[in-house]
């Protein structure tokens, strides 16, 4: 249901965005009945919240030097969100959008897809990051929102503690401790697309061993296509897992996590051999993964710290099975030396085997594969003036694709007095090649001869085992400022050069025989011809208008410019360029009522994609909550209101759902 808008103001994305404020404004005059000491927020404690995944270390925000944006728990309950990527909606620089149903595009900084290969994603510091499409399958990362502590969002290259794939930002999830999670919660949801319960149990086992368990079952309907077709992308999910927190002694402190999920996710877009028609089919998955963390207190100035995890999944599609089992160890020590001096650096090790099935579609050569991953970094933050900071570290690694690979960054903070600070930093960060940029073969599409002497023609796409890592050279400049008591400002610039782009280079491979019937062959083979700019802006905003009500607004614009190294067949700089929103912008407002009553309404403007033929989106999210006592909460959550449906991106392997407007009921109950 595509608009076909020739500019961003069109008459109808107006009327849509006079719309939804109008929404917003209208319902603002209710605040007038709150009352004056329910719910007060104090902003000077969210610009000096903690964020540790920057440098791998705990510093404030105001200290900062990246850019950064948290979200807390309570913004995410208020969000009225029910996964991970419509909770990542309204942060500057990150672009979200859904496929289908059970599928979403999440990027930061633009080359958005429904495997964007330049985010790296965490939770709990355990990368989610698939090594076989370089992207994340966001259907597989479900969990039990009330349990997430909060969400660490940075835009731009990590490369320089993480490692490989941090090219334009990281997400990290980190989830509440079980000293946290205390008791018995059951949570049910039910609504016009979704259900799903949850429940969560918490318990002390002494006086220094906490413990939770928890379980959620989840099931969403099918949406519709532009033909108000089904479009067979239902989605069904269960997970349960655990989490011990436990201390030895007041230096000592360790963790161990677990979690198992499994699921089926319909889709409709896997074409059969040879022909143009498109087959429904079901995609069953499973994984499990159980992580350890010890922390270890030497004295004020030396910390260390050591974790390993191992991950397994597996998807199971028409038969054909892909399994990846991963090994993760990772060593780091923080020291403070000389008293201007704060070193983090760390030793790591992972390991990769895979057991690819092939298919008419997909074919894997070898089989198997085993990788892996050696890797030391070193950061540096040097105090070199009261108000200076001065940060510099790299990251070296060596893997089984591209050898040595160096990741340096430097960054500088100038904290202006207590309420301004302003930052610099410059990254370099790379991508890896995946197996899927290797070692694949895909079958495309198929095109019919309609002269019986020619024969039908078959597009492929090759993997190349030549391949170069993708480079980014990354510039940013920010500035934070707590311009009044009730007034915040965080905002950033940056200007990013990617070299060595990943691109197909197309060219006629001459005739087929095998499998039959005989049939001329175009081949896309993977290629670094591809070079690009990015440059944009964002900016966020909170302000506390009273004590019971708070607005916070986000506004992001984003540029990309590509050039070809070489000529070729084709050409795809124009999707490349325009698979991104140049303007984005929220805009949230959270009242307290009187009688425990709690009002949030969420705007989101998205600019058109031209690439996916998708026009311009003004959405408006409405909740309203009650909690009649503190150990119950019932919540209704209006989603998409100003569409009845509407279509948010495309992806080559699927067919695309329209987003339908929702509605759901919730009721949480602790005891």
């Amino acid at each position: 249901m595509a608009i076909q808008s020739p500019s961003l103001y069109s008459k109808k994305s107006a009327k849509r965005l006079i719309y939804s404020l109008f929404f917003i404004l209208l319902l603002t005059p209710l605040s007038v009945f709150a009352s004056t000491d329910v719910y007060s927020l104090d902003l000077e404690q969210l610009m000096n919240v903690e964020v540790t995944t920057v440098s791998k270390k705990s510093q404030t925000l105001m200290k900062t030097a990246a850019a950064v944006h948290v979200i807390s728990n309570d913004d995410i309950r208020r969000s009225g969100a029910t996964s991970l990527p419509e909770v990542l909606r309204g942060v500057p620089g990150v672009q979200v959008a859904q496929v289908d149903a059970n599928k979403w595009a999440v990027s930061i900084r633009g080359f958005n897809d429904r495997f964007a290969n330049k985010l790296l994603v965490m939770v709990d510091g355990r990368s989610v990051y698939t090594p076989l499409l370089t992207g994340v399958f966001w259907n597989m990362q479900d969990m039990l929102l009330e349990d997430i502590d909060r969400i660490e969002v940075i835009r731009g290259p990590g490369g320089a503690v993480w490692g490989a794939n941090a090219v334009n930002g990281v997400i990290n999830i980190i989830t509440k401790s079980a000293d946290q999670t205390q008791g018995t919660q059951i949570t049910f949801l039910g609504g016009s697309q979704e259900k799903n319960l949850s429940a969560r149990y918490g318990a002390k086992l002494n006086d220094q061993t906490s413990f939770r368990l928890f379980a959620k079952g989840k099931h969403v309907e099918n949406f519709y296509d532009t033909q108000q077709y089904q479009a067979n992308d239902q989605w069904r999910n269960f997970l349960t897992g655990f989490r011990v927190d436990s201390e030895f002694d007041a230096n000592n402190q360790w963790m161990l996590q677990g979690n198992y999920k499994v699921g089926t996710a319909d889709q409709l877009g896997i074409t059969e051999f040879l022909s143009r028609n498109a087959i429904a089919n079901q995609i069953d998955y499973q994984s499990g993964d159980i992580l350890f963390r010890w922390t270890n207190q030497q004295s004020e100035n030396n910390k260390w710290r050591f974790q390993a995890y191992y991950d397994y999944f597996s998807r199971n599609s028409l038969n054909v099975t892909h399994e990846v089992n991963t090994l993760d160890i990772d060593i780091q020590n923080q020291l403070k030396l000389l008293d201007k001096h704060d070193v983090v650096w760390g030793l790591g090790y992972r390991a990769v085997f895979d057991n690819l099935e092939s298919s008419y579609i997909f074919t894997f050569d070898p089989k198997q594969r085993y990788t892996r991953t050696f890797s030391a970094f070193v950061q540096d933050d040097i105090q070199l003036a009261e108000s200076v900071r001065f940060t510099l570290g790299s990251k070296i690694e060596h893997n089984s694709y591209t050898g040595f690979e160096f990741q340096p960054n430097a960054r500088l903070l100038w904290e202006i007095n207590e309420r301004n600070s302003v930052w610099t930093a410059a990254s370099r960060a790379v991508r890896i090649p995946s197996r899927s940029d290797t070692d694949v073969r895909v079958n495309l599409e198929t095109i019919p001869s309609r002269n019986p002497f020619i024969p039908p023609t078959l597009i492929s796409a090759f993997g190349n085992k030549n391949l170069n890592s993708e480079k980014v050279y990354a510039f940013e400049l920010g500035y934070r400022s707590q311009l009044m008591q009730t007034f915040t400002l965080d905002t950033a610039l940056f200007y990013n050069y990617y070299d060595d782009l990943v691109d197909f280079d197309v060219s006629f491979a001459g005739i087929e025989q095998q499998p039959v019937p005989v049939h001329l062959l175009v081949a896309n083979t993977f290629a670094n011809r591809m070079t690009a700019s990015t440059y944009g802006a964002e900016i966020i905003t909170k302000w506390q208008v009273t004590n019971f009500w708070q607005l916070t607004s986000s506004y992001s614009w984003f540029k990309l410019d590509a050039q070809l190294k070489t000529v070729g067949l084709t050409d795809t700089l124009f999707s490349k360029e325009n698979s991104d929103p140049n303007h984005q912008f929220s805009v949230r407002s959270n009242i307290q009522l009187p009688y425990n009553l709690e009002f949030n309404s969420m705007f989101y403007y998205t600019d058109r994609l031209r690439a996916h033929n998708v026009s311009d989106q003004a959405r408006l999210d409405l909740r309203l909550a009650w909690s009649p006592t503190p150990d119950l909460e019932l919540s209704v959550v209006a989603q998409n209101i100003t569409n009845k449906q509407h279509q948010e991106f495309t992806a080559n392997d699927v067919f695309h759902s329209e987003i339908p407007r929702s509605v759901y009921g919730r009721i949480m109950l602790k005891f």
